[in-house]
């Protein structure tokens, strides 16, 4: 669990820059090994958003390769969500094609996706 305290920012063994997704990442990830973190927010509540925040942990489209740290992050983001009590509710997704290009993509990665270990 995350929690603030007054801890004096020069005995902090990890320093993070930002309380986007990836610094909170970085910050929860650090605190699970037990390290002491100091934040760094330009903000006194979250405001901002970057190009990888849209309130979403999407694992559809990675490459076979890429495909299970995907799932462990989405794994792991649950986890925290539950141990902060965040509202998370994991669900699927619609993808719409509107041209036949697009529905061709669609309908390849409909007929492998079994195969890369994805499931319905």
């Amino acid at each position: 669990m995350i929690e603030r305290t007054n801890l004096p920012i020069e005995s902090a063994d990890v320093a993070i820059i930002g309380g986007g997704i990836v610094g909170l990442a970085h910050a929860w990830q650090a605190a699970r090994r037990g390290l002491s973190v100091v934040l760094f927010e330009r903000d006194a509540v979250a405001q901002g958003a970057s190009v990888r925040n849209f309130g979403m942990i999407w694992v559809v489209g990675q490459t076979p390769e890429n495909l299970p740290t995907a799932l462990r992050s989405r794994a792991l983001w649950l986890e925290m969500a539950r141990s902060a009590d965040l509202w998370a509710i994991p669900c699927g997704s619609v993808h719409l094609a509107h041209r036949q290009d697009e529905l061709d993509v669609l309908e390849e990665f409909a007929a492998s996706a079994a195969n890369h270990g994805y499931r319905r």
